[in-house]
């Protein structure tokens, strides 16, 4: 297995690239990872970037999950995302006991989790656990997963509104075959579908539990999650790659010859417009991959020391993550117009880069939107509502 070291990781990322790229247009076709993929990014240890090191896993820091998804992107964005579905998935999961926690991992360290804290379905309390039933969208790799953690509200006895995720193992699970999308096709984002299933409070992950560091107190030797934005930042890492790679593309082509139709230019390098182009576009890369690396120290600090940092700080590592997103979006859509129409073939690197980043760049937690008006209610002192999601 892996050492803690970013280095390693990032070095096993890179060296699966070629592979990624071969396959991708499959995998997109396909809507899921192809079997090489896999069972690659399995044996290289990185679906176990998340898995406790006490549980035969890597146990990586967020930035280090960062840097991964970001290489694996430049040849594959659906299973840069995959990887980084999960990293977040461990992570919870690693909150539980060790018993369940050995349900998961004792036989196979490989294993890996996905799983939405949205809400859905309906659930009922029953002694000792619950009875879950109904659908649950958007479970990027539950093709792939052996477990996934479903979202559920309650209340608890004080009238408290309460948000927790259950653990149920992926064949338990029926699969709606309905991920038919535009972009980031090969993530086999489908919907999970459950008929009266019971889970115990054992395997229940309350979000508010975690963020108060209860789950920490059971683990002390582990810095884990301590609240939900250590599992986004690598599905922002995968826009950057896309945005990266995007980049690293057109000025090769651009390098090579590139041919421009102008009455003032013969070359697209001699065109000082599309030369400010790419300078935007390579400046908002950079920007997107500062605040990201910003944002996953912040949260790798915070967590190693088990605090919860404050609203503030908190509203403002969720607007990098989303400026980081917006960056690497309009980033692409600036080198793709000096790549020029021709970036829109069917099936074309480019053209998927752009289906890719336009749907992944939407994705609700990362909403650009959302996190401006609660960090500007953050600045100002406004009230927000009580929610773990903040």
């Amino acid at each position: 297995m892996l050492r803690d070291d970013g280095d390693i990781v990032k070095e096993a990322a890179l060296s699966l690239v070629p592979l990624l790229a071969e396959q991708a247009a499959r995998t997109d076709e396909e809507r899921r990872l192809t079997a090489s993929t896999v069972s690659a990014l399995r044996e290289s240890g990185l679906f176990a970037l998340g898995t406790p090191r006490a549980d035969g896993g890597h146990g990586a820091r967020v930035r280090a999950a960062v840097e991964v998804c970001e290489a694996l992107a430049h040849g594959c964005a659906a299973s840069s995302w995959i990887v980084g579905i999960a990293y977040g998935g461990n992570l919870f999961a690693s909150q539980l006991a060790s018993a369940e926690r050995a349900q998961i991992w004792a036989h196979d360290p490989g294993a890996f989790v996905c799983g939405t804290a949205n809400a859905s379905g309906t659930v009922r309390r029953t002694g000792g656990g619950w009875v879950l039933s109904g659908r649950w969208p958007y479970l990027s790799g539950i093709h792939h997963a052996s477990w996934a953690l479903l979202g559920f509200d309650w209340t608890d006895d004080s009238g408290a509104p309460q948000r927790g995720m259950a653990l149920v193992p992926a064949s338990a699970l029926s699969i709606e075959d309905v991920w038919r999308t535009a972009g980031m096709r090969g993530t086999g984002s489908d919907t999970a579908v459950v008929e009266e299933i019971s889970v115990p409070d054992s395997r229940v992950v309350s979000l508010s539990a975690m963020a108060e560091g209860e789950y920490r107190r059971r683990h002390p030797d582990e810095p884990r999650v301590i609240f939900h934005l250590s599992i986004n930042l690598p599905l922002v890492a995968t826009a950057v790659g896309i945005a990266a790679a995007t980049l690293h593309r057109v000025v090769g082509a651009v390098r090579g010859g590139k041919r421009v139709v102008s009455p003032l230019h013969a070359l697209v390098a001699e065109a000082p417009s599309h030369q400010v182009n790419v300078a935007d576009a390579a400046t908002l890369i950079d920007s997107a991959r500062l605040h990201l690396l910003r944002a996953a120290d912040e949260v790798d600090a915070a967590a190693a020391a088990g605090r919860m940092p404050p609203l503030t700080d908190r509203a403002r590592l969720r607007m990098d993550a989303a400026h980081a997103m917006q960056c690497a979006r309009r980033a692409v859509g600036l080198l793709l117009d000096t790549a020029g129409a021709g970036s829109f073939v069917n099936g074309s690197v480019l053209e998927r880069a752009w289906r890719d980043i336009e749907t992944a760049s939407r994705h609700a937690a990362l909403s650009i939107h959302t996190s401006r008006e609660i960090y500007g209610r953050a600045l100002f002192g406004a009230p927000l509502p009580p929610s773990p999601a903040l």
